[in-house]
């Protein structure tokens, strides 16, 4: 039973391997088996400036491109960056650190009774690094509450 399941596991894995994968000598047709209809098809200059224009497929969900040579055969992948999804996600979490901590009716008081002396601490800190020689600047305080 355990032998079968392991079988079940290897063989979902090999199946969801991200809808294809893209090697260097696949035809256009090859590609596009494997990956699917491309997002967006271009022309590129050749970079030894020897040949023809290049042509370019880009699928942006698993953020490859591929460049075909004159044989129309990838000659070259290209990481193109990360998924759509990944970007929004990414923008959510910015989103989410960039508002404003929630009030605490406790620590926020302490915040603002306490800041004087951080703030005594990064000018001593300032003075210290002035006499030790590595530069006199106005040092930066940070804002009164944490995050």
């Amino acid at each position: 039973m355990l032998g079968a399941l392991v079988i079940l596991i290897v063989g979902c894995a090999a199946q969801s391997g991200g809808g294809g994968s893209l090697k260097v000598g696949m035809t256009t047709d090859q590609a596009v088996e494997a990956m699917g209809q491309p997002d967006l098809k271009d022309n590129i200059a050749d970079p030894n400036h020897t040949g023809p224009a290049m042509l370019r497929y880009t699928w942006l969900n698993s953020g490859e491109a591929a460049v075909f040579g004159p044989d129309m055969r990838v000659a070259n992948i290209i990481n193109v960056g990360p998924s759509p999804s990944t970007l929004t996600e990414t923008a959510r979490q910015e989103q989410q650190m960039a508002s404003p901590p929630s009030f605490d009716p406790i620590q926020t008081p302490f915040d603002y009774a306490f800041y004087p002396f951080r703030a005594a601490f990064f000018y001593l800190g300032a003075g210290l690094n002035c006499l030790g020689g590595n530069g006199c600047h106005v040092p930066q305080l940070p804002p009164v509450a944490p995050g």
